[in-house]
């Protein structure tokens, strides 16, 4: 098959998938703004890369200089997916991706008769306007224009299927009138040359989260549990809000990816309360170094479960109390005891060779519905 790929900008996990089907023999052709040299560290073949990095720039100038406001990521968003349909090659699959790709969608369709996929990393638009627009940050005001929004709501109306990474936000699409059929669901894979089983540092923390300090990754139940319960708490990520001047608890800003592993290393327990998800990275990372999961059910956590050698070490949380979260990291921290030497969890393959065997099966399934001939 000819499968054109499309991020909405950076590497985010559409790379990941392009290098993937790539090593199934497929034609590849990866649409972002990654610069070709940079795509090819990450693992992608230099011919499957389409940079348009000199085609982004001055958005990325501008995000640099204004921030990602909300009127400038919109029209980023439009101008961005219509020069994405306008330099499309022909191909038999087009995936791009939530909320950007609509024009590229369409002319995948109407051009080329692609099957066309939509990559959906988040739940349902009107699920996360619901739940996000109770930050109290935001001060009553909402967290998306309706603008914003309706293009949301547009973009899942052209695909043929639309795909997401758990069950979860399968059925928050399909509570919104969304086909079961039309969705394909694929847990996210992790990378084991870079995260696998650690020791746990003499020197370390009760709980690590890693990722956005924000509302949406439930910071503020962080913040509240730790100064109730005196955890020793360790955060790596961007602040999108304020970090507590707290003594048990300790910001790192974001670090390369390649570097998260000595983190993982430095605590017992991963903890992610989020209100909102897909299926966020973090958690297969902490597992594949060796850390009990704490999540919400929000989180996409608890179908990790599959993946390792007992369903205790994901403990998902029924409520959003500071009771239950510390109900949840005891249980965890009682775990953490037990292991010694290298922490290991996962005994089936949760790999993003996985993940890219999955999709292929997929589309291989698929594909041979169609009037397509291999």
């Amino acid at each position: 098959m000819v499968i054109n790929i499309a991020s909405f900008g950076g590497r985010t996990h559409m790379l990941d998938t392009a290098r993937e089907l790539a090593r199934h023999g497929h034609t590849v052709r990866f649409y972002s703004y990654v610069p070709t040299k940079r795509a090819v560290r990450y693992g992608l073949p230099k011919e499957c890369s389409f940079s348009l990095f000199y085609l982004a720039l001055p958005f990325l100038v501008l995000f640099k200089i204004f921030g990602h406001t909300e009127a400038l990521t919109y029209t980023y968003w439009r101008i961005y997916d219509i020069i994405t349909a306008f330099i499309l090659k022909p191909c038999d699959v087009f995936i791009g991706q939530s909320p950007m790709h609509i024009h590229s969608i369409n002319r995948a369709k109407k051009k080329f008769g692609a099957i066309t996929i939509l990559e959906c990393g988040s739940m349902h638009v009107k699920d996360f306007v619901r739940i996000l627009n109770k930050d109290p940050q935001l001060k009553g005001k909402p967290c998306m224009s309706s603008k914003a929004e309706q293009r949301d709501i547009k973009s899942y109306i052209y695909p043929d299927y639309l795909s997401v990474g758990s069950i979860m936000v399968r059925d928050s699409f399909i509570a919104h009138g969304i086909e079961e059929s039309k969705i394909f669901i694929n847990n996210y894979g992790y990378d084991p040359f870079q995260f696998y089983p650690t020791e746990l540092e003499t020197q370390h923390y009760d709980i690590l989260m890693v990722g956005q300090w924000s509302y949406r990754k439930g910071a503020d139940l962080i913040t509240e549990l730790c100064k109730q319960y005196q955890y020793r708490f360790l955060h790596v990520g961007p602040l999108l809000m304020p970090f507590p001047a707290v003594y048990n608890m300790t910001h790192i800003d974001a670090v390369d990816q390649t570097q998260l592993i000595k983190y993982y290393s430095k605590a017992k327990v991963f903890l992610l309360p989020s209100r909102e998800e897909g299926l966020a990275l973090v958690q297969l990372q902490a597992l594949a170094c060796g850390l009990p999961l704490v999540c919400s059910r929000f989180s996409g956590g608890v179908e990790l479960t599959k993946y390792c050698k007992s369903s205790d070490w994901v403990i998902e949380c029924k409520s959003f109390s500071i009771e239950e979260i510390h109900k949840a990291i005891n249980k965890a921290l009682s775990l953490a005891a037990t292991q010694h030497g290298k922490r290991s969890i996962f005994v089936k393959d949760a790999t993003l060779k996985a993940y890219g065997n999955r999709y292929n099966d997929f589309l291989t399934k698929i594909y041979s519905k169609t009037n397509h001939h291999f």
